[in-house]
């Protein structure tokens, strides 16, 4: 039977969870100290593979960003020693895709607009539609001050109005939004709700990871990157520099 180790330092606190990919289980294990909370990640690796008495998984998942600048990183070079060693491929998880995903399994809509929060007055956000096979992203993952953002590949008004029209429930999720009214108005639509705060459990990173393994959304170790997202002016040129 297939199995996944779950590493995640781009959202605190770190922790790391160990899923077989066809079942509804996991052990998790999440650091006590969130000031020196990435750097345990091997260490809570260790823990929940001795728990389930393994040596190694057969994946590696690893969230990626946007997030966490340095807690990213630590997790992509994690994710890419224990791959190597192991010879077994990653699985790189958007926390943007990730929290849509954990909304969603609490309370379903037809499409979730992720927001997280980034710099100053910025924050990264996807569009994610409800498929039968999870949660599909509309156009590309985007960084920077709300009225920058778009819907999917249209940029004006009127084509994010064509687009929002078959959008059905929309709902937005995350720390990055504003009050619903600005969110309308910039994407012309309307919400089901104001934005939801929502914190991913360990349900949502097993359930994602065994999902994306499904859908054969694996990279080799040398491939794996971080998720920086394009649009965030900071953040690319960090990425430039580091």
């Amino acid at each position: 039977m297939s199995s996944i180790l779950i590493l995640n330092t781009a959202l605190a606190p770190a922790c790391a969870v160990f899923t077989e990919n066809d079942e509804s289980k996991w052990i998790i294990r999440r650091a006590g100290d969130e000031r020196q909370s990435a750097q345990t990640i091997l260490q809570l690796s260790r823990q929940v593979l001795d728990e389930a008495g393994v040596k190694h998984a057969d994946a590696v998942a690893v969230v990626s960003g946007p997030g966490s600048f340095t807690g990213t990183r630590i997790g992509i070079a994690a994710a890419q020693g224990l791959c190597a060693a192991w010879e077994v491929p990653a699985l790189p998880i958007s926390t943007l895709a990730l929290t849509a995903a954990a909304a969603h399994r609490i309370r379903p809509a037809d499409t979730w607009l992720a927001g997280i929060r980034a710099r100053a007055d910025e924050l990264y956000f996807g569009c994610y539609q409800s498929t039968g096979n999870g949660l599909a992203l509309v156009g590309e993952e985007q960084g920077g001050r709300l009225e920058a953002l778009v819907i999917g590949a249209e940029t004006s008004a009127a084509g994010q109005d064509r687009a929002a029209r078959s959008f059905g429930k929309v709902m937005a999720a995350g720390d990055g939004w504003p009050e619903a009214a600005a969110i309308e108005d910039q994407f012309q639509l309307s919400l089901a709700g104001e934005p939801v705060a929502v914190e991913v459990e360990a349900i949502d990173l097993a359930g994602f990871a065994r999902l994306a393994r499904r859908r054969g959304e694996t990279v080799s170790a040398d491939l794996l990157r971080p998720n920086y997202v394009t649009g965030t002016p900071q953040y690319r040129e960090a990425a430039a520099s580091g």
